[in-house]
């Protein structure tokens, strides 16, 4: 294998498509060209998302037809702090890095990656089914009051404005452990310098499910289409109750935190698990995606403490909303247990604040169906206030609840 090449996206050789970036959506800033390479393995096609530090489209390998999800890395949105040195390939964000050694069933799959002056192109698997929106995020992140179920609404705890989204150790390593860049080389970077290294995607894609090619490409592309969503809220925004069934979450569940356990293992923290950030498809099989505010330390190591906030607010922890220091791993066990509540009741398990911090779980069930005791014991162990004495992955991989859920993975 070559080491260490790049390539600008002005270089010679022929593309078969338009290197107009602005042709394929409206977010790329004007005169921006595309990665040769790039347009001319894959065809841009819409809109998935966006976030802080970039957005998300949908492309169609061309010799594959196979369509692929690529997120769009704005480089000078990423924050210092998310940056890490690789030997061979230089300067990388965390989130490329880390997809690029990560490898499990539950967490999207990197294919491949690009670079250009102003991003990181990073291709990943396209999993998931769509599920049409039917009302706002900010709704769910910031209040539900707007829920149409029985109960009365609850609001999630919002963080004061001092918070941030934002997080650095007291002692942060300036690069991973050797033992996660030596996985490295697994991917290749197609960047802006020296030839390109070739990435070959067969043995990647051959099982996906291939898809008819969309319409054919045009100099003056005069629409910009969005996909519908396919991320876990609004696949519980389609059920009668704007929850699940406690079987259903179960099996979701099982899945998310064998993927947290694995990711820990490997001293990893995502930082942001939430039903946004995790997609599903008509078989209720989910994947993890967007580690723009993962973190990897040494396993070896005690774990560091922070003291500033990563993720969103709705799923902070008690320790986080007391402006505590906070260790990633208790933080995030803390989360499985709010996204357990919303999974099954559509809400925050805490009215307040006030609640969060003192950890008083306050749930909204239907009449007549009540959650099983192993439920409520495992939520009432993650959402444990003490971070000292809240339950670890472990605890939670082999809790009862989910053992039948997960020996059917």
């Amino acid at each position: 294998m070559s080491t260490g090449s790049r390539s600008t996206s002005s270089s010679a050789g022929s593309c078969i498509a338009n290197l107009s970036a602005r042709d394929y959506s409206p977010r790329f800033p004007l005169g921006h060209t595309l990665h040769p390479t790039f347009i001319h393995t894959y065809r841009l096609c819409d809109e998935l998302g966006s976030g802080g530090y970039g957005f998300v489209m949908t492309a169609l390998h061309r010799s594959e037809d196979v369509e692929v999800a690529v997120k769009f890395i704005f480089k000078e949105k990423v924050p210092e702090q998310a940056w890490v040195e690789d030997e061979t390939y230089g300067r990388l964000p965390m989130e490329v890095m880390l997809l690029s050694m990560i490898d499990h069933k539950s967490i999207v799959k990197c294919l491949d990656i690009f670079e250009d002056e102003l991003f990181f192109y990073l291709v990943q698997e396209l999993h998931g089914s769509p599920w049409c929106k039917r009302r706002s995020r900010a709704a769910h992140k910031h209040a539900s009051s707007d829920i149409s179920i029985p109960q009365p609404p609850l609001s999630p705890p919002l963080l004061s404005p001092s918070a941030s989204e934002v997080s650095m150790a007291d002692s942060e390593p300036d690069t991973p452990p050797p033992s996660a860049t030596q996985h490295l080389s697994s991917v290749h970077v197609h960047g802006p310098e020296t030839p390109l290294i070739e990435r070959h995607l067969g043995a990647s894609i051959s099982h996906s499910e291939k898809k008819s090619p969309p319409p054919s490409e045009s100099p003056d592309r005069p629409y910009y289409s969005r996909r519908p969503s396919y991320d876990l809220f609004e696949c519980i925004e389609q059920t009668k109750h704007k929850r699940l069934s406690e079987k259903l979450a179960q099996y979701i569940m099982a899945q998310v935190v064998d993927a947290v356990y694995y990711l820990d293992s490997h001293g990893i923290s995502h930082r942001d698990i939430k039903d946004e950030n995790l997609v599903i498809d008509k078989n209720f099989k989910v994947k993890l995606i967007d580690f723009g505010s993962a973190t990897i330390v040494s396993t070896s190591e005690p774990r560091p403490y922070y003291k500033l906030f990563f993720g969103t607010s709705a799923y902070a922890a008690a320790e986080v909303l007391l402006k505590q220091r906070y260790q990633a791993a208790p933080a995030e066990v803390w989360t499985l247990g709010v996204l357990m509540s919303y999974l099954l009741t559509g809400m925050s398990p805490f009215p307040t604040e006030k609640d969060a911090i003192e950890g008083r779980v306050v749930l909204s069930e239907v009449p007549g169906k009540e959650l099983s005791r192993t439920c409520l014991h495992l939520l009432s162990r993650c959402l444990e206030p003490d971070p000292t004495l809240r339950a670890d992955i472990k605890e939670v991989r082999n809790h009862p609840w989910l053992q039948g859920a997960l020996d059917d993975l």
